[in-house]
């Protein structure tokens, strides 16, 4: 494993493998990629597999205030809070610390047997609120407040409970901020407000941060991106409004991105953060150090990641993409000496 500071390769979490199950994704990843990686997650598998897509079955449908809403069309399924509820709690519905408890045993095993580490982390992937509750409420004004504040309250609370069993010191966080750029409600959901109640109980011996992203549903990417400037200027407002210390941000990279798309790089105001580029895409390892080594003029140094996890890729196609990714790590490491 290398240090933060020097991780060159930064996986975002999710990783299609073909049992499902969070042991075969860290074999996988620590085989391919593990002495090049501060921390694993846990491939998202189960019913985290298409990130908040599992949230109305684990947690919505299960809530004896919500009720399904069949006027409103959503990818996943709309709810509703019933007439007359006018509070709500989703503390113990969501399914983030059972799965992270869970699958840290696994981590562990395979790490004591040798095929992990033994300095790698482990990893949790957690949407925001805005990602949770906007997939599948439809009531801005009146639905929104009440459920964004439940989420914040039950994920707190579920980050709580991995710690008590997970040691400060053994876990990374990472904040997947997707939904929020799509919105474009930019000084809302960079305020204060928004990050520092997710964060400020966190304790500064976890390595936490942010994966910024652009989309990739219905397509790579979603939002539209004529370069950085706008996910900078969102990077640059989280690590502020954060309470605590952020650790690395992951920033998105189109496959189409030439020399321009990078020089917002230098506008970066993030303290020490490590940045991870995605600069992989389904292009091949060519593709990939083009990126890269563009992006080395505004931003000597980084790591690298594919453009977002690998949730929208196949089974098949794992072994390849995170070969690509460990030469492009090599050549980028040899060609910097």
């Amino acid at each position: 494993m290398t240090e933060l500071s020097r991780s060159d390769i930064f996986l975002v979490g999710s990783i299609p493998v073909a049992s499902d199950t969070c042991e075969e994704a860290l074999r996988l990843c620590a085989k391919a990629v593990g002495d090049r990686v501060f921390a694993l997650p846990d491939g998202e598998v189960g019913d985290r597999r298409m990130w908040i897509g599992g949230l109305g079955k684990t947690t919505f449908s299960r809530h004896p205030d919500l009720e399904p809403a069949p006027a409103i069309v959503a990818p996943f399924g709309a709810y509703r809070p019933k007439p007359g509820v006018a509070a709500l709690s989703l503390n113990g519905y969501l399914p983030y610390a059972d799965a992270a408890l869970s699958s840290y045993e696994h981590f562990r095993e395979l790490r004591h047997a040798g095929e992990i580490p033994a300095d790698v982390r482990f990893q949790v992937s957690l949407p925001t609120p805005h990602a949770a509750i906007g997939g599948y409420f439809g009531d801005v004004e009146r639905e929104w407040p009440l459920l964004l504040r439940a989420y914040e309250e039950a994920i707190v609370a579920d980050i709580g409970r991995m710690l008590e069993r997970i040691p400060a010191h053994d876990l990374v966080i990472q904040w997947d901020y997707c939904t929020e750029i799509c919105d474009m409600k930019f000084a809302q959901h960079t305020a204060a407000s928004y990050v520092a109640p997710l964060t400020k109980q966190i304790p500064p011996k976890v390595l936490c941060g942010y994966h910024i992203c652009l989309g990739t549903w219905p397509q790579v990417p979603f939002a539209s991106a004529r370069d950085l400037s706008f996910v900078v200027r969102v990077a640059n407002a989280l690590v502020r409004n954060t309470p605590r210390r952020v650790d690395f941000l992951h920033l998105p990279v189109v496959p189409t991105a030439g020399r321009e798309f990078f020089a917002p790089l230098t506008q970066l105001e993030i303290g020490a953060a490590r940045v991870f580029l995605g600069v992989e895409a389904k292009d091949g390892r060519d593709a990939l150090l083009r990126r890269a080594q563009a992006a080395r003029e505004f931003l000597p140094s980084f790591g690298i990641s594919h453009y977002c996890g690998y949730g929208r890729d196949t089974v098949q196609e794992m072994p390849n993409l995170l070969g690509d990714l460990r030469a492009g790590a090599e050549h980028l490491k040899a060609s910097s000496l």
